[in-house]
């Protein structure tokens, strides 16, 4: 089995396996330092107790009497030789014994006029009566009277070595009981258990990575292929919006045509996503009278694009044929065509999609404009006056009301100069501000006065910059679409 990194994913768990077996490795060296302490801890606690108790079962009169009767050394060669001198070593003997220590127990004196370590009585069979002690003497002669722990290089290794008094009736010290132990043994033993845990941990960790990179890993690889599909079909769906995007920039007109048909003209059209449910049409009837629109879809991003794709096309389709008729006509018959091509005929009120629009039809020769709106307004700056003409409350297409839908044509005599503007709701509904409110209509028809002495495109310029600065960092709340005409 490959166990490779190759993906974020499998790099991840590798990262937390790593993670997870230093850590151990951590606990491990933590558990095995505060096992050797222990160790050690428990091997003063163990000598301590066999010198206490040997300290107190020998007597000091028969250290006394040794010292006093044989006063040089090697006088004595067997352990039997003396009385008093068997007594001692059978004491050392028994205790060395039965506690276990590969070191032998020694009772050792101080010699007053020497200032010299001996050992008197220890638990080998061999007699080193006088013989100086092996070990750190200047530590011991100096610790000398008082019970104690040494630890120190002997030449063969460290040793751990434990002392007691042997008190004479006075309370003076005659001799100390020495108990002492190779380090190593501790060592070797610590060393034995911590062997013993990486084994174990070994063990587990292995059992634990075949299994995490055999089953989990498996799970990743089926997790990252479901996301790599889930890619592929992403990418697909966004190559297939920026292509309806493109389908959709062609069936709208392009903003040059409105510079042809008007003295000035702005387009703003900034979608919420990459395809937009709001969009702008003009129909040009002959050299001196067109028809200017303004819709938005129901929805936004494709399902609105696939709205806003019917509606246009429908109304390149009606416009042309009913050309001589007003706008409030041609609304009803893109209503009923709007029904049909949704299969929306008999549906309960409320259902179904549609769009609300302003359709407006421009007479130069009669200087005179024609509008009906759907849900939609149209703002008529007029001599300096800003005027709020207002659509009928009805949609074209869905089951809001009846079938029959008839809507109201409103008649403005111009004048050269005068402006129109038409435009969806994503502006005025666009969240912002310092009290994140609604921008509101009637912010915009301050903004369109205010700036009414400006050529159509720099107030574009103005408008938009309004609204960015509304919305700040706020997500767009809908499609955007506006036209500014001057006729």
């Amino acid at each position: 089995m490959d166990f490779r990194p190759k993906r974020t994913k499998h790099k991840v768990l590798y990262a937390v396996y790593a993670a997870l077996l230093a850590l151990c490795l951590v606990v491990i060296g933590v558990v095995h330092r505060n096992d050797r302490k222990a160790r050690k801890a428990t091997g003063i606690t163990q000598l301590r107790s066999i010198t206490s108790t040997v300290s107190e079962e020998v007597g000091a009169n028969n250290i006394i009497g040794l010292l006093e009767r044989y006063a040089e050394p090697g006088l004595i060669i067997k352990n039997t030789q003396d009385a008093r001198y068997y007594v001692l070593h059978e004491r050392l003997r028994k205790a060395a014994h039965r506690n276990g220590l590969e070191a032998p127990l020694e009772l050792v004196v101080l010699d007053p006029a020497t200032r010299e370590v001996l050992v008197l009585v220890t638990s080998e069979e061999k007699p080193r009566f006088r013989e100086p002690w092996k070990g750190d003497r200047a530590a011991f002669v100096a610790s000398f009277g008082e019970a104690g722990t040494l630890e120190f290089d002997s030449g063969d290794g460290r040793e751990l070595v434990v002392f007691d008094n042997v008190l004479d009736p006075n309370g003076t010290a005659v001799g100390m009981v020495v108990a002492r132990t190779p380090t190593v043994l501790f060592e070797q033993a610590a060393v034995r258990s911590l062997l013993w845990q990486i084994g174990l941990s070994v063990l587990l960790f292995g059992t634990a990575g075949f299994l995490l990179f055999r089953y989990v890993g498996r799970w990743l690889n089926v997790d990252e292929e479901a996301q790599q599909k889930l890619k592929e079909r992403h990418e697909d769906m966004n190559d297939s919006i920026a292509y309806a995007g493109k389908i959709q920039r062609a069936l709208v007109p392009s903003a040059l045509v409105y510079d042809e048909l008007f003295a000035d003209s702005f387009v703003i059209d900034r979608p919420k996503d990459v395809v937009s449910g709001d969009f702008h049409w003009v129909y040009r009837i002959d050299a001196e009278r067109c028809f200017v629109a303004a819709a938005d879809c129901t929805g936004h991003g494709l399902p609105g694009a696939m709205m806003a794709a019917i509606g246009c096309s429908l109304l390149n389709e009606i416009v042309p044929q009913h050309a001589h008729k007003d706008p409030a006509e041609i609304l009803s018959i893109l209503h009923t065509r709007m029904v049909a091509t949704m299969n929306q005929k008999g549906k309960q009120r409320g259902a179904g999609d549609g769009m609300d629009l302003a359709l407006c039809r421009v007479d130069r020769v009669a200087k005179e404009i024609l509008f009906a709106g759907a849900y939609r307004p149209v703002y008529w700056l007029h001599q300096g006056q800003l005027s709020v003409i207002n659509g009928d409350r009805r949609p074209v297409g869905g089951g809001h009301v009846g079938e029959e839908r008839r809507f109201t044509t409103h008649k403005l005599a111009y004048s050269e100069g005068d402006r129109l503007y038409l435009f969806s709701d994503g502006y005025v509904d666009q969240f912002g501000g310092p009290e994140r409110k609604r921008f509101m209509n009637s912010r915009l028809q301050e903004l369109i006065l205010a700036n009414q002495r400006l050529g159509l495109k720099e107030q574009a310029r103005v408008i938009e910059q309004a609204f960015l600065d509304w919305k700040g960092a706020i997500d767009q709340m809908d499609d955007v679409c506006m036209l500014g005409l001057a006729v």
